[in-house]
Protein backbone atom coordinates (compact mmCIF):
# COMPACT_ATOMS: atom_id res chain seq x y z
CA UNK A 1 0.00 0.00 0.00
CA UNK A 2 1.55 3.28 -1.07
CA UNK A 3 1.09 6.75 0.36
CA UNK A 4 -1.42 7.79 -2.31
CA UNK A 5 -3.79 4.98 -1.33
CA UNK A 6 -3.50 5.81 2.37
CA UNK A 7 -4.23 9.50 1.74
CA UNK A 8 -7.21 8.57 -0.45
CA UNK A 9 -8.69 6.21 2.14
CA UNK A 10 -8.21 8.59 5.06
CA UNK A 11 -9.68 11.54 3.17
CA UNK A 12 -12.69 9.42 2.22
CA UNK A 13 -13.26 8.37 5.83
CA UNK A 14 -12.66 11.89 7.17
CA UNK A 15 -14.93 13.36 4.51
CA UNK A 16 -17.64 10.90 5.50
CA UNK A 17 -17.33 11.93 9.13
CA UNK A 18 -17.53 15.62 8.23
CA UNK A 19 -20.42 15.14 5.78
CA UNK A 20 -22.39 13.14 8.33
CA UNK A 21 -21.80 15.73 11.04
CA UNK A 22 -22.87 18.64 8.84
CA UNK A 23 -25.88 16.76 7.47
CA UNK A 24 -27.17 15.85 10.94
CA UNK A 25 -26.61 19.37 12.26
CA UNK A 26 -28.35 21.00 9.28
CA UNK A 27 -31.30 18.60 9.37
CA UNK A 28 -31.95 19.35 13.02
CA UNK A 29 -31.79 23.10 12.35
CA UNK A 30 -34.29 22.78 9.48
CA UNK A 31 -36.68 20.73 11.64
CA UNK A 32 -36.42 23.29 14.46
CA UNK A 33 -37.08 26.17 12.06
CA UNK A 34 -40.11 24.44 10.54
CA UNK A 35 -41.53 23.70 14.00
CA UNK A 36 -40.98 27.32 15.02
CA UNK A 37 -42.75 28.69 11.94
CA UNK A 38 -45.74 26.37 12.36
CA UNK A 39 -45.95 27.14 16.08
CA UNK A 40 -45.83 30.89 15.52
CA UNK A 41 -48.50 30.65 12.82
CA UNK A 42 -50.84 28.65 15.04
CA UNK A 43 -50.12 30.93 17.98
CA UNK A 44 -50.98 33.96 15.86
CA UNK A 45 -54.24 32.32 14.79
CA UNK A 46 -55.17 31.60 18.38
CA UNK A 47 -54.32 35.15 19.45
CA UNK A 48 -56.34 36.68 16.62
CA UNK A 49 -59.29 34.47 17.51
CA UNK A 50 -59.08 35.44 21.19
CA UNK A 51 -59.16 39.11 20.19
CA UNK A 52 -62.25 38.36 18.02
CA UNK A 53 -60.43 39.57 14.92
CA UNK A 54 -60.77 36.17 13.28
CA UNK A 55 -63.33 33.43 13.63
CA UNK A 56 -61.66 30.09 12.94
CA UNK A 57 -63.51 26.84 12.36
CA UNK A 58 -60.96 24.49 13.92
CA UNK A 59 -62.78 21.34 12.74
CA UNK A 60 -62.68 22.56 9.14
CA UNK A 61 -59.00 23.52 9.50
CA UNK A 62 -58.22 20.05 10.83
CA UNK A 63 -60.03 18.28 7.99
CA UNK A 64 -58.35 20.46 5.35
CA UNK A 65 -54.90 19.87 6.83
CA UNK A 66 -55.49 16.12 7.08
CA UNK A 67 -56.59 16.02 3.45
CA UNK A 68 -53.57 18.02 2.35
CA UNK A 69 -51.15 15.85 4.29
CA UNK A 70 -52.68 12.62 2.99
CA UNK A 71 -52.53 13.95 -0.58
CA UNK A 72 -48.87 14.84 -0.17
CA UNK A 73 -48.15 11.45 1.40
CA UNK A 74 -49.93 9.60 -1.39
CA UNK A 75 -48.17 11.56 -4.12
CA UNK A 76 -44.76 10.86 -2.60
CA UNK A 77 -45.53 7.17 -2.14
CA UNK A 78 -47.10 6.67 -5.56
CA UNK A 79 -44.36 8.38 -7.55
CA UNK A 80 -41.60 6.36 -5.97
CA UNK A 81 -39.89 9.43 -4.56
CA UNK A 82 -39.80 7.86 -1.13
CA UNK A 83 -37.66 4.99 -2.43
CA UNK A 84 -35.26 7.49 -4.01
CA UNK A 85 -35.09 9.48 -0.80
CA UNK A 86 -34.54 6.34 1.27
CA UNK A 87 -31.81 5.28 -1.15
CA UNK A 88 -30.02 8.58 -0.65
CA UNK A 89 -30.47 8.43 3.12
CA UNK A 90 -29.23 4.85 3.06
CA UNK A 91 -26.10 5.94 1.25
CA UNK A 92 -25.53 8.80 3.68
CA UNK A 93 -26.01 6.62 6.75
CA UNK A 94 -23.57 3.87 5.89
CA UNK A 95 -20.43 3.32 7.85
CA UNK A 96 -18.63 6.19 9.47
CA UNK A 97 -20.99 9.03 8.45
CA UNK A 98 -23.84 7.46 10.40
CA UNK A 99 -22.10 8.01 13.72
CA UNK A 100 -21.31 11.60 12.87
CA UNK A 101 -24.86 12.14 11.58
CA UNK A 102 -26.25 11.09 14.96
CA UNK A 103 -23.72 13.23 16.80
CA UNK A 104 -24.45 16.21 14.56
CA UNK A 105 -28.20 15.73 15.00
CA UNK A 106 -27.83 15.59 18.78
CA UNK A 107 -25.52 18.63 18.96
CA UNK A 108 -27.53 20.71 16.43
Amino acid sequence: MNADNVVSVTSTIGGGFFAGLVTGWALKKVIKLAALVVGLFLGALIYLQSQTILNIDWNNLQSVSETALSTIGNSITNTGEISNIMGIVGILLTGSPSARFVIGFMKG
